[in-house]
């Protein structure tokens, strides 16, 4: 049994192989023109992810912009010395 030790390496190998495989058969289907399945989940998230990074960056131009909702000519006070 001196070679039970040993399979433990293969595990790698063989996961390296099984990625190249598949990388292989994807390059193969791109160049035969086949388009890959619709993921509707892929495109809800990336329209989420856009949304929330155009609200990010509302948020940090009216930050930077020192006060934008604030009339002008009014001092800065917290709400609570109002």
């Amino acid at each position: 049994m001196a070679t039970a030790g040993g399979f433990g390496a293969l595990i790698p190998v063989a996961m390296t192989l099984a990625g190249i495989v598949a990388m292989a058969r994807a390059r193969s289907r791109r160049r035969r023109g086949e388009a890959p399945p619709e993921d509707e989940d892929f495109e809800r998230r990336q329209a989420a992810a856009a949304e929330m990074e155009r609200r990010m960056a509302s948020y940090l131009a009216g930050r930077s912009a020192g006060g934008w909702d604030e009339a002008p000519g009014e001092d800065r006070k917290q709400e609570t010395e109002r």
